[in-house]
């Protein structure tokens, strides 16, 4: 009960109050860095933008395109990493019990189960 009071109150609360980033044990010292990193860009540039230039439209379109490429860098990466290391999933199929037209097992798979990538269509 105590653990899991405290995980609520570091993942729930303390993301709340901090915008969404919490340090989070179960990852590596890499990713916790990283999301720490753009947490903080994604809280400090448009603070740093509105102190440092006079607001106008075009300090908005850059603020709009700098966060629409990092967006789109970040799915981009995302893509590619689940692309390349994804190596499929064992999908259970079930043998169909109606023979129907076709006579015969030929139809039939050996056990039911089948290896395909789940990258595919379908």
């Amino acid at each position: 009960m105590g653990s899991q009071t405290l995980q609520i109150l570091r993942q729930g609360v303390w993301a709340s109050v901090t915008g969404g980033w919490y340090y989070d044990p179960d990852q590596n010292t890499f990713v916790n860095a990283l999301h720490l990193y753009i947490w903080l860009f994604l809280l400090c540039f448009p603070f740093t933008l509105y102190m440092a230039l006079k607001p106008t439209m075009v300090i908005v379109g850059i603020y709009c395109g700098v966060i629409a490429a990092m967006f789109l860098l970040l799915k981009t990466v995302n893509f590619r990493l689940h692309h390349a290391l994804d190596e499929g999933e064992v999908v259970e199929h079930q043998a169909k019990e109606t023979q129907g037209s076709r006579g015969g097992t030929e139809g039939a798979n050996d056990g039911g189960v089948t290896e395909r990538d789940s990258n595919g269509p379908g």
